[in-house]
């Protein structure tokens, strides 16, 4: 069971370099055949300084960091129990190739559910606002992840 004593808790800050060859490694990943995300011409003639960050590209630094597992660790998650159960992203500004990102990861909560079949399972959802090297937000992310007992 996850360490609901955690709610509340902050994590070491996530500090991602943006880079314009990830993006494109990322829309590339994920089927997504917009030429925003591949090339700067395409890009800039829909109004873009540069090729901007896809939608779901908030995945890359939480995922390639160090703070999943610390974060996992910590609350005491049995990862081979875990599914994902979704992933909301708020944006407040474009992420671009040159950005410095830096995001705060938080448990917001921890909560136990029963299924339709009886059996018991852990909500937890963990936020992080980034910012960028100039100290504005540029979106939210909110994870859940669900473990099975």
């Amino acid at each position: 069971m996850a360490d609901a004593t955690k709610t509340g808790k902050e994590f070491a800050p996530i500090v991602w370099e943006v880079e314009r060859g990830k993006i494109r490694e990322m829309a590339k990943a994920i089927g997504d055949p917009n030429p925003v995300y591949l090339e700067m011409e395409a890009a800039m003639k829909e109004g873009y300084r540069d090729i901007p960050a896809p939608p779901t590209f908030l995945t890359v630094p939480m995922m390639w960091s160090s703070s999943m597992p610390v974060l996992i660790n910590d609350l005491k998650i049995n990862f081979m129990m875990v599914l994902h159960g979704e992933e909301e992203y708020e944006f407040y500004r474009e992420i671009y190739p040159g950005d410095t990102i830096t995001g705060i990861p938080k448990v917001v909560s921890v909560e136990e559910k029963t299924s339709k079949t009886g059996g018991k399972m852990d909500m937890i959802t963990v936020e992080i606002l980034y910012k960028n090297q100039n100290d504005e937000k540029v979106a939210k992310a909110r994870t859940l992840m669900v473990e099975r007992k």
